[in-house]
């Protein structure tokens, strides 16, 4: 028993476990520092230590047997969107992608995520044959396909986008061939560009988000009103920051959802440029992590799973930081 005890502790990822609970310590501070409602940032505390209970139950376990029940999660996480569709799911903010359990609600899309990812790393890891054929990428394609429709159908771009992020790594890294990636890549520009002109008519949110940040001038005021506050949150901090507490923008109310997908425009009020830095370089640290935790795997889906949880990770960041600094439009992914 003591023999496992110290296996467990010497083999745990202690250097992992603190730059994430660093970031999730930087979040409850900038939540209250935020305060848009009162003791949001305690509600933040109770999931930091659920999450944390999760961390520690779960590694008890071989990863391989949790990835050997993906299947049965992959069902569930279906079960969970569908449900999402009934009268059982709740409109937050324009999407309906919510459910209620009482008064505690949550987007079953997240854990969809994690869900796909495990199926994914369950089917790839067992196809032998280099490079990736034909079939081997469809029926992946179909397991990524269901769950990111039906997020999309909860009005969801964002999070349906988001699945796209693992789905594209693990096939790459599981022997994808460069041809067929190549062709996706122009493909998917070439659908952009031709996009272009439907987008600039079109008077839907979703458009006048896009038109908001890349021809503001024939965007509605009122959706360029949460880009213009960020940029000023932004750009207000300078350097070194205002300090903490010291966000006008948060604080007071000029950004929307400044508490959830916009707290990284508070953080760069209070904390500045330096601030924002090295939140960042915290964020890379995690993910140059994982990719070493993947590189140094034995087998097959331990590097699929990592890898595409890494992949997840960056997507977040990367468009959530976009969002606040306005080169992407507004599509309701969290940073921290």
């Amino acid at each position: 028993m003591f023999a496992s005890n110290r296996r467990y502790l010497a083999d745990f990822d202690w250097v992992l476990l603190g730059l994430a609970m660093l970031v999730a310590a930087f979040g409850i501070l900038e939540i209250s520092s935020a305060e848009p409602a009162p003791g949001l940032w305690r509600r933040q505390l109770v999931g930091f230590a659920i999450g944390l209970m999760v961390i520690f139950v779960t590694t008890l376990f071989d990863y391989r047997r949790i990835v050997n029940v993906a299947p049965f999660l992959y069902a569930l996480g279906l079960v969970l969107l569908a449900l999402v569709m009934t009268p059982l799911g709740k409109e937050v903010n324009g999407n309906r992608s919510w459910l209620f359990i009482g008064s505690q609600g949550f987007q079953p899309s997240e854990f969809a995520k994690i869900f796909t990812v495990l199926m994914l790393a369950n089917y790839l890891s067992g196809v032998k044959k280099r490079p990736l054929d034909l079939r081997t990428v469809i029926i992946a394609g179909i397991i990524w396909a269901v769950p990111t429709v039906l997020v999309f159908l909860e009005n969801d771009t964002g999070s349906a986008l988001s699945y796209s992020s693992f789905m594209i790594a693990m096939l790459f890294l599981s022997g994808l061939r460069w041809n067929w990636l190549v062709a996706g890549i122009l493909a998917v520009i070439l659908a952009i560009v031709l996009a272009v002109p439907a987008v600039k008519n079109c008077k839907s949110y979703k458009c006048e988000r896009i038109k908001a940040v890349y021809w503001p001038e024939l965007a509605d005021k009122k959706y360029r009103y949460q880009n213009d506050q960020s940029e000023i949150a932004v750009g207000s901090g300078g350097i070194f920051g205002k300090g903490p507490g010291g966000s006008t923008q948060g604080t007071l109310g000029f950004v929307p959802e400044v508490h959830n997908d916009f707290i990284f425009a508070v953080a760069s009020e209070e904390w500045g440029f330096v601030g924002s830095f090295l939140s960042l370089t915290v964020y890379l640290a995690i993910i140059t992590r994982l990719i070493q935790i993947a590189r140094r795997s034995r087998e097959r889906v331990g590097l699929l799973l990592v890898a595409g949880f890494a992949a997840l990770l960056l997507y977040h960041v990367a468009v959530n930081v976009g969002m606040v600094v306005r080169l992407l439009p507004i599509m309701g992914i969290p940073f921290l």
